[in-house]
């Protein structure tokens, strides 16, 4: 947990001053009390370490005086106690916060009603109270971006009060006398990227991110939620207020729900079973899927949408695919890293399943499975605190902790030619502005195992060098448009939803017209008959709807641009095993025994950039 490594730190005098990010405003679980709000469990657990003046503070409300009444009325407000519980009796081991203050009265000073903005004469004051050795203090400065900004924008006497404060807050960092008094300062904010960098590089200020609940704490949670009768809504009168028990199911239906909740923090696991109460629905289907889906959305600004995995074994039509999937899932299960990569490129021309593979990746490996949408993806207008361009890298910093605590978790990132936050990519300077912090995440040997990366790209020769590395994408997986025996089991399987009609789609699949469409271009040639045959007033499709449709297609790609795209994979490609079994015929030339003529396909690459108008 992420309390004990701030404890065990300061208990060897290692460090004083602490900052806290990302889930900063979620509930906790204290033993004495049950679940706090982060703020208060903070500060009860300042007064569990010996500190008799606990104080929070923040630039908008000024000090905060922590009080066991108010964390309790709280609670119940919440639903997180019953409505008839007292206030917990003092213990020995616990001592009633700031019950035993020694300093004269200290928290009576009118200092403590001043004017909340940070001064000179307040960060002054502060400084006073933490070099008086009569008293252990223990300071939570919640909202840190207000006091300290990425880019303070600030003039005249109001930014040498800002900066003024900013520096005091270093200070007292490196201040041994400080230490020595056994004082403790925790810095709070959601995401780093919103305060001063100098907080970052401070090495005396050690960095604890706050991580989302993992599978026992969200279990543990809502077992918790079952035991208290809740004050809901009525949900035919807003206005009038009901008592009800949760119905969250037995033991094996809250582990359930306990897994599928994986990416909300406790407080989002709250709204969502009162919601689902007082609508008198179970948690489960669509409800909890689209719930979590614009939690996650909304957590992200967009930039991360949730998917479900493929828990169910699929055969993929490709069985290269299959058997690099089930490598990784048995180097995950058998501990086994060197078999499991930290990221995997999958190449080709695009709508060949894909997704579909990182899909099955993530439910044959038992993993969350997320998608990161880039910049130029993001629809929605996200501006940072401070308005300096930079909102996507802002928000992208929030995502990738958010990533790390869903871990384990597949990410699957498509085109990663796009990832650049310019929607241009400019030939000689394709790394300007690609986000460092994609990079260093990706880069992140701590990782592995636990976050595997998929990326996708059907022009590799776009790609951003950065993802040339060889620790950034481990394998590279080819994956090209189907042959004709796959293209008709394939076409097939698009169509069973659609007709009842026996149709010959083997010699269907033989038609010229679908040489080298992508399984994605399959998929629009059945809805396509679809339609048409509603057009025609039936529900079903026959095999004459089907044919014409596949005379009338047309796919986005010409033959040599799909050729071209496929030879860029093929020129990628680093093993034998990581590209088809059997190749369609046109890539049979390029591909003798278990070798791969790079020579030969760089020449024919040059042929078709001339052809395709691609060459400067």
């Amino acid at each position: 947990m992420f309390w004990e490594n701030i404890e065990s730190q300061y208990k060897v005098a290692a460090a004083h001053q602490y900052l806290l990010h990302f889930n900063v405003g979620d509930l906790q679980f204290d033993e004495h009390f049950g679940y706090l709000p982060a703020l208060d469990y903070l500060m009860e657990q300042l007064n569990v370490l010996g500190c008799r003046l606990v104080l929070g503070y923040n630039a908008t409300q000024g000090f905060m005086w922590p009080g066991t009444g108010r964390w309790v009325d709280t609670q119940k407000v919440l639903g997180l106690i019953p409505k008839e519980q007292a206030v917990p009796e003092e213990t020995e081991h616990r001592k009633r916060i700031n019950s035993t203050l020694a300093l004269n009265k200290l928290h009576e000073d009118p200092f403590f009603k001043s004017d909340p903005i940070p001064t000179k004469d307040l960060a002054n004051k502060m400084h006073e109270l933490l070099k008086q050795d009569r008293v252990r203090v223990g300071l939570v400065i919640n909202h840190l971006e207000q006091i300290a900004p990425s880019d303070p924008v600030f003039e005249g006497a109001a930014k040498d009060n800002q900066q003024y404060f900013l520096f005091q807050l270093q200070n007292w960092a490196a201040d041994l006398e400080i230490r020595r008094k056994k004082h403790i300062i925790i810095l709070l904010t959601q995401n780093t990227y919103d305060i001063h960098p100098h907080f970052l590089v401070n090495q005396e200020i050690p960095i604890v991110e706050v991580p989302f609940p993992d599978y026992d704490e969200r279990l543990k949670f809502i077992n918790h939620l079952t035991r208290i009768p809740q004050e809901i809504s009525h949900q035919d009168n807003p206005d009038q207020k009901v008592q009800v028990n949760l119905n969250l199911g037995n033991d094996r239906e809250r582990q359930t729900l306990a897994r599928d909740t994986a990416g909300l923090n406790l407080f989002g696991i709250h709204d969502l079973v009162r919601h689902a109460a007082s609508i008198k629905q179970k948690v489960e289907g669509p409800l909890l899927v689209n719930y979590r889906r614009q939690s996650v959305k909304t957590f992200s600004h967009g930039i991360i949408e949730v998917n479900e995995p493929l828990t169910e074994p699929r055969q993929h039509w490709s069985s290269h695919v299959t058997r690099v999937i089930e490598d990784i899932a048995e180097g995950l299960k058998e501990n086994d890293m060197k078999r499991v990569p930290r990221g995997i490129l999958m190449l080709g021309p695009t709508g060949n399943g894909n997704i579909f593979a990182a899909r099955m990746l993530a439910g044959q490996t038992n993993m969350a499975f997320v998608q990161l949408r880039y910049a130029s993806q993001v629809s929605e207008v996200t501006l940072s605190i401070n308005e300096n361009g930079n909102s996507y890298e802002r928000n992208l910093n929030s995502a990738l902790s958010f990533i790390r605590g869903l871990a384990p978790v597949v990410v699957f990132m498509d085109e990663v030619e796009r990832a650049s936050p310019h929607t241009g990519i400019q030939q000689g300077n394709r790394d300007h502005g690609f986000p460092v912090l994609l990079t260093n995440a990706i880069s992140d040997a701590s990782l592995q195992g636990k976050v595997i990366w998929v990326g996708t790209s059907s022009r590799p020769d776009l790609m951003p060098p950065i993802f040339r590395k060889p620790e950034i994408f481990n394998h590279k997986l080819v994956l090209l448009p189907p042959m004709r025996d796959s293209r008709a089991g394939i076409l097939q399987f698009f169509c069973r939803l659609h007709t009842r009609e026996e149709m010959n789609f083997q010699e269907i699949a033989r038609d010229q017209k679908l040489r080298g469409v992508s399984v994605g271009d399959l998929a629009q040639i059945a809805n396509r008959s679809h339609n048409l045959a509603r057009r025609k007033n039936r529900n079903s499709f026959i095999e004459e709807d089907l044919r014409e449709i596949v005379a009338d297609y047309m796919p986005d790609h010409s033959a040599e641009m799909q050729m071209f795209m496929s030879l860029l994979a093929l020129q990628e490609a680093n093993s034998r095993a990581m590209i088809p079994d059997r190749l369609p015929p046109p890539y049979q030339e390029y591909v003798e025994d278990n070798k791969i003529d790079k020579t030969k396909i760089n020449d024919r690459l040059m042929e078709l950039s001339k052809e395709l108008g691609l060459s400067a």
